[in-house]
């Protein structure tokens, strides 16, 4: 199960890291070009907080549940925070994570409230930017001391 979810979260990330680029993509160039917002625009936004959604959750089963670090961890804590690798998993990657999951949500219903398509567009293309930054400063990418592989197979 531990490995399932593993390689499922890791494959997530692509579709979190792409829906991201290209919903915050739309964003800018509505904004830019002063362009009306669409129903392509809310979808954008839409599969990316969907998305990230779900690889939340395939996230918070492996923390809470499934992954022999953050369990582990958990039960030596004090020890766990002096470790730089064992820290990064228990405490920076969810807290990262989770504050991008917040920003896409915050800029989803931001952007529902907007007045203006060009204000659409800006929110998106901020919230949507910033949420996809924190994304891949938060991934464990592999020149990073916690690598994971690009691809889990």
């Amino acid at each position: 199960m531990f490995t399932l979810t593993l390689t499922l979260h890791s494959l997530m990330r692509w579709a979190v890291v792409l829906l991201g680029i290209y919903a915050t993509g739309r964003g800018k160039l509505g904004w830019f070009f002063r362009k009306p917002w669409t129903g392509a625009d809310d979808t954008a936004g839409r599969l990316f907080v969907i998305a990230f959604d779900v690889q939340v959750l395939l996230g918070l089963l492996l923390y809470l549940v499934l992954s022999p670090i953050t369990t582990g961890a958990f039960r030596h804590l004090a020890a766990a925070m002096q470790n730089g690798v064992v820290r990064f998993w228990v405490a920076e990657h969810i807290t990262i994570m989770i504050a991008a999951l917040a920003l896409a949500h915050v800029g989803r219903v931001r952007l529902r409230r907007a007045s203006t398509d060009r204000a659409r567009h800006f929110t998106a293309a901020l919230f949507f930017g910033l949420a996809t930054l924190l994304v891949l400063l938060g991934t464990p990418w592999p020149f990073m001391p916690v690598a994971r592989r690009l691809w889990p197979f």
